[in-house]
């Protein structure tokens, strides 16, 4: 390597540095202000989740929110007819029957996901498209598998957890659109350590701002740190781990039950083993057709 090469990488190691010293200034100051640039949820996001705490509303008011916005209605049709929902009943074919299904909490959850996705995957971040759907394709994954381990193995809201797990990441969704406009600082080591070291305390800000429960909000800033020997009672938090473990390690191929840690309260046998990742598989795949990745 010449010298004027040697002085080019230290300036341009440099200059990284630099940006990824005053992204963390800036998003110490945010956090701490719990003032993130975030956009709103779409009104139509607004008006579901709204709506949806009220246990009296009725399907029709529902389907009518979810028909204003063909972009989500396609959504919720796809999602009612993914292998992770489909009831062997016959396929969806009207959003009335789709409501039905999947239930309020995941009309709610299709929403939210969807919103997430026009946000921080939108046209105008072409550049960075390759990373943010390399995150949103695995928070897919760590969703199918939190639905799943929340069914097989505790007493938690399988759509709660599907939630927690689709929106665990969103701080580094949120992160990585900070250099949209020079996404070339996107794969630099300062950067991806700013993302690494700020993402959970970020997502639970996106979280809060949001307006979504506090324990989706300790999920999201708290899986990374939460042990993955899971004590009584289980905890969102400690399953969003768990899900997360085996969507970056196991699921990946070549990992075997007897390779994983102790699961605790989450311990699975052989069979179940099996079949969670046999499952996963199928639902995923389908999963990440509905959710465009």
């Amino acid at each position: 390597m010449q010298a004027t090469d040697t002085v080019i990488l230290d300036g341009r190691y440099a200059e990284s540095r630099a940006a990824a010293l005053s992204l963390i200034a800036e998003l110490d100051r945010n956090v701490a202000s719990k003032e993130l640039k975030l956009p709103s949820l779409p009104d139509v996001v607004l008006k579901i989740r709204d709506r949806l705490a009220d246990e009296n509303v009725s399907v029709s008011e529902v389907v009518r929110l979810v028909g204003s916005d063909p972009a989500l209605a396609a959504r919720l049709m796809q999602t009612a007819n993914s292998a992770l929902f489909y009831c062997g009943s016959g396929p969806v074919t009207t959003l009335h029957v789709a409501v039905a299904r999947l239930g309020y909490r995941m009309v709610r959850n299709v929403a939210l996901s969807l919103a997430a996705q026009q946000i921080f995957i939108g046209y105008e971040t072409r550049a960075l498209h390759e990373p943010l759907s390399a995150i949103w394709k695995h928070s897919v994954h760590v969703a199918a598998l939190a639905h799943m381990l929340a069914r097989l193995k505790t007493d938690l809201n399988p759509e709660e957890a599907f939630l927690a797990g689709l929106l665990h990441e969103v701080g580094k969704l949120y992160i990585l659109m900070q250099c949209k406009d020079r996404p070339e600082l996107a794969a630099s080591d300062a950067f991806q350590s700013v993302v690494a070291e700020w993402h959970c305390r970020v997502g639970r800000v996106v979280i809060e701002t949001w307006g979504l429960a506090p324990e989706l909000a300790a999920a999201v800033a708290e899986h990374e740190t939460e042990p993955l020997e899971v004590a009584e009672p289980v905890t969102m938090t400690a399953l969003v781990a768990v899900a997360n473990f085996l969507a970056e390690h196991v699921a990946q191929g070549g990992w075997t039950l007897a390779d994983c840690p102790s699961f605790g309260a989450l311990a699975l046998d052989e069979d179940t083993f099996g079949w969670l990742l046999r499952a996963g598989d199928v639902d995923i795949k389908m999963l990440m057709l509905a959710f465009g990745t």
